[in-house]
């Protein structure tokens, strides 16, 4: 399952990568020949954000070596690492974008070839739409952290893409009349909007990567496992637990102290081995998702701190 997880998930990525690169290419080429610095930006932030897109890629793959001599725990933290550098892409991006909007206003506006601009929103709408919806149906099942924060970047694009389409279009119309002179300030007014529109979704990336950078316990994560272990306290009798639980990227780190009186019954390795294969079914989470841990010990010097002792 790990294997087949890993391998659609690479696929994914390495298809976003190459679509993007596309994409970029295009916007850089469209925009020079239409003057729109809207177009043009698009262009090289869609190209600037392949490398984001590699980065996810080779991420990926060294999470699917699971551990090497010199990362014994994993790369999972890796995987933070990577999505934290794209929210940071994306609002410096975001701040290219409103200085190149407020220039344009100030100097008067730009001029642009807006059926040129249109018709490459309309093929950048269409493709970033068709990619985003794509991304999202594969990910359902999949499940892929790396996959979903992706396919958050193509949804910033199908947003812009339709966001330059309507407005394009309204400033040919605009052209016709006898505001004319103002369809100069359609470009502008387009980068400051978009860059607006654009802030939101680096933030929905920022705020969860850098939570796992700093390693803040997941709420979710933390209260399934509180849940299956005080189930667990009265089903075998044991004295107390803490439970310590971290999440990189879609992985969850869960280790589980168990506190066992002196005077318990004694059990075999076999049997306590069965009742942490119980735990971990109740716990859930595909095993490809999850690093448990879980000790029985009879003295409490061996047990992590309760943190819920602190109070």
């Amino acid at each position: 399952m790990s294997y087949l997880f890993q391998r659609k998930e690479q696929q994914l990525l390495m298809g976003s990568a190459a679509v993007m690169a596309a994409v970029g290419s295009a916007g850089i080429f469209m925009g020079c020949l239409s003057g729109s610095q809207a177009i043009l930006t698009d262009g090289v932030f869609s190209s600037l954000a392949v490398v984001i897109k590699l980065m996810m890629l080779g991420t990926s793959r060294l999470i699917a070596k699971e551990t090497s001599v010199r990362f014994q725990f994993g790369y999972w933290q890796m995987e933070p690492l990577v999505l934290f550098a794209e929210g940071v892409f994306t609002l410096l991006v975001v701040a290219i974008a409103a200085a190149s909007g407020l220039q344009g206003l100030m100097n008067g506006g730009r001029e642009t070839d807006f059926g040129l601009a249109a018709g490459f929103a309309v093929f950048f709408a269409v493709l970033s739409a068709s990619f985003y919806f794509y991304l999202v149906r594969e990910n359902r099942e999949l499940r892929s952290n790396l996959v979903h924060f992706d396919s958050v970047s193509w949804y910033v694009d199908m947003i812009l893409a339709f966001g330059l389409l309507l407005s394009f279009a309204a400033a040919w119309a605009v052209e016709q009349t006898a505001w004319a002179p103002w369809s100069r300030y359609a470009d502008p007014v387009i980068m400051l909007v978009l860059s607006l529109h654009m802030i939101p979704p680096a933030l929905r990336i920022l705020r969860p990567s850098f939570g796992q950078m700093l390693g803040m316990a997941p709420r979710e994560v933390h209260e399934r496992v509180q849940r299956v272990m005080d189930e667990s306290m009265k089903r075998y009798g044991f004295t107390d637990y803490v439970s310590s639980v971290q999440q990189y990227g879609s992985v969850k780190i869960i280790e589980i102290d168990i506190l066992i009186d002196r005077a318990h019954p004694s059990r075999t390795i076999a049997e306590f081995d069965e009742i942490r294969n119980a735990i971990d079914r109740a716990i859930g989470y595909p095993d490809h998702q999850k690093w448990l841990t879980i000790n029985f010990t009879a003295s409490r010097r061996w047990m992590a701190r309760d943190y819920l002792m602190d109070g």
